[in-house]
Parts: C-alpha cells; structure tokens; sequence
C-alpha cells in the first residue's frame, strides 16, 4: 500500500461573527476558497471531502449537496461527520488515513453555520433545548445545554471548595486576546467586575461564561508532504487521539468509576495524542482548548495534566493562560470572544494552532512556538478530540 505522510497545507475562513443574508454553503465555499489560496491548490487538486451538517438547516447528504456547490464531481472520499464540537480534530485522523493510503491526493475539511442570523430567538432557545439530552428523562425537566454545563461547574465548586470568582478570569482571558484578532467578533475589552455584573444564565454559569452565538465557516487542507505551494509552512500533525464516553449527561453514572463530571475521557484522548507524538504536557508551547463555558477550558486543562485536579483556578488565576503566561490558551479569542458558529468553532481553534506553530499569528504571536495542543469537544464534555501540531519542516 502506498505510504504518503499527510500535513495540513492550508486553513481558511469566512468571515465570522454576525454574517447576515448568507447560507452555511456559501459560508463553506469562503472557507474553502481562502484554504485552498493559502496552501497553493485549487479544486482540480482535490479529491475527498470532509465535512459537518451544520445544526441550522440541514440537508440530507449535505455532504454530496455541498461538493456540488463546491465544484467538485471527481472524489474518492465524500463524507459527514456527526460528532458535533469533536470533529475539526477528529476528521484529522480521517483525512491523513485518506491521504496516507494514497486513497487520496488532497482532503479539504470544512464546516459551517448560520447560527447567529439564520435563527430567530425561538429557533436558538429550541436548539439550546434539544441538544445534548435525552427526550424521555432530561427534557421534561427542563434540561438544556447551559444547565448541563453549569451542573458540571457547581460540581467542581463543590469538589474543590472554591467559589464561582475562579471562573471570572478565564473570560478576560479569552477577550484579551480577541482584542488582537482583527477577525473575532467581540473585541471590547471586559474587566472582572464586567464579568460578575454579566447576566446570571443557569448557577454558577453567567452570560460572560458562556460561549457565543456566531455565523462562520472554516476549512483547512490535508495533502501529501511536499505538494503544497511552499513546503516550509505546512504543518505536520504530530499525535492524535479521540475518546468518547455518553452522549446524554444522566448516563455518567453507568460509565466506568474513574471518570464523572469533572474527570472527563478527555484524559484519554490526550493521553493517545502524547504517546503517539513523544511528548509530554511540558512540551506543549501554546494549546487552543475547546472552550464552550469557562469550565469547559478549565476541566480540560486538569484532564490533559497541565495541572493537578483542583489547580486549574489557581492556574487561570495567575494568568498561566494569557500570553507571556506558562501556557497561552485560544489565542485568537475561543468560542467565548472570537466566535462559536457550531462546529466551525473548534476548526477556528485548530486554524489558530497552524497560524501559532508557522508563526503567522501578528499580534497574538507565542514567542518560539513549536508546538500547539488542539482540543476539540462535543455533547457535554464526553466526546473528545485532540491533535499535537509542529511545523513539517523545520
């Protein structure tokens, strides 16, 4: 079987944001376009697509939907993935499978969503309802997705013994470095007071806690080493790991002891993406973690061992996210302060981590970044996605 080592080529995006009187596919078409400029390609070097239904909207096969809208006719690979938040890093895996078995030349992965102006009020108060629930046992009491991930955090308060303050700063955080992504839709600087004043959406959880609610697209390129357009900035995915635990929270309680609402697999994932890669938390230069809630990010952190259980708050604290800090997290602002439209939230992560490691990324720029920590999450906190990047060729 042939034997071709893939690397990421190129990333792209829409515009983000507020992006009225457009549809997800022609977001993606955007995205598309501005990855395949960025690696040097075009659509005739492309033969297998990747990419999510978007939550607004969707189509049966949107995949083959969105291939013709694309252009492309000719493909050994066309496929979705309905694995929600986790898929920009786990359609990693499946895109360098294709390319590495010489099934395909040149994977384009993309995603898009019209979260933001394709919904009404309605429609975005449904969503936030019928999401990551069961129908039969969580939905008659009211369970949405913000409740889900505030039980998670008053669950961490009260295994730790902290108050809901720990959360406030990982908000600045994140809009500190929006601040310096000309691309991020809230660039309004917010202080710890802004935060605590923030309207209180489900306990402890307050609206600058919580993630927005975006239109976007984003894509990136997976080739063959060597055939994109300049060789030096393509970026080579050093490990990769998933690990899925349930879909509905009410379920954790049938699932192994070792893991619970503040343990969560991601712990696994990310051990499979440093054993596959040769490194350790200690290796990791710059990380963009999913980041739907502030306790998303934070959970996370203890989860891949960036610090013992229970530190993260002293961590954030401390300002060991920030820039200059120990470990820079979501440079370009996150789902709370760059943008969160669906799926193509976390592809906006991973495109960060590319742009960190080329040392592309301006303003928000880690200092000798070599490698970036890329999470991807979805349901609630149970499905995860992980991938370690370094430059091909440095």
């Amino acid at each position: 079987m042939p034997s071709h080592k893939a690397v990421i080529a190129g990333i792209g995006e829409s515009d983000v944001g507020v992006v009225p009187d457009r549809t997800s596919i022609s977001l993606c078409a955007d995205a598309v376009a501005a990855a395949l400029a960025d690696a040097g390609l075009t659509l005739r070097n492309v033969d297998g697509l990747l990419c999510a239904a978007p939550l607004f909207r969707p189509s049966p096969r949107y995949h083959m939907v969105l291939a013709e809208s694309l252009g492309l006719f000719t493909k050994t690979l066309c496929d979705s993935l309905s694995m929600g938040g986790a898929s920009p890093c786990a359609a990693l895996r499946l895109a360098s499978w294709a390319v590495e078995s010489g099934q395909c030349q040149t994977v384009v992965v993309v995603a898009g969503d019209t979260l933001r102006s394709g919904v009404d009020p309605d429609g975005t108060a449904a969503y936030a309802s019928m999401g990551a629930h069961s129908l039969d046992y969580e939905f008659p009491y009211g369970a949405h997705i913000p409740a889900f991930y505030a039980l998670l955090a008053q669950r961490y308060l009260h295994e730790y013994g902290l108050d809901d303050t720990v959360f406030d700063p990982v908000s600045v955080a994140m809009r500190r470095h929006a601040v310096l992504n000309p691309r991020a839709q809230m660039r309004t600087p917010i202080t710890l007071d802004d935060v605590r004043a923030s309207t209180m959406v489900s306990s402890p959880l307050r609206k600058l806690h919580c993630s927005l609610v975006s239109d976007g697209a984003a894509a990136y390129v997976v080739t063959r080493q060597g055939a994109s357009r300049d060789a030096a900035r393509e970026v080579a995915m050093l490990g990769l790991g998933q690990a899925h635990s349930t879909y509905h929270m009410g379920h954790l309680v049938r699932g192994d002891a070792s893991h619970d609402l503040v343990r969560t697999v991601c712990d696994v994932a990310g051990r499979q993406a440093f054993g596959e890669a040769g490194l350790s938390p200690e290796d990791i230069d710059v990380a963009q973690i999913y980041d739907s809630f502030a306790i998303t990010l934070m959970v996370q952190l203890e989860d891949l061992g960036f610090c013992g259980r229970g530190e993260a708050a002293g961590f954030v604290a401390d300002g060991g996210i920030e820039l200059g800090g120990r470990l820079p997290l979501n440079t370009h602002g996150g789902l709370l302060s760059c943008a969160h439209p669906g799926v193509p939230g976390g592809m906006l992560h991973l495109n960060e981590g590319v742009r960190q490691v080329r040392g592309e990324a301006e303003d928000r720029q880690v200092e000798g970044a070599r490698t970036a920590l890329v999470t991807s999450a979805s349901a609630v906190a149970s499905n995860y996605s992980v991938a370690i990047l370094a430059a091909a060729n440095r």
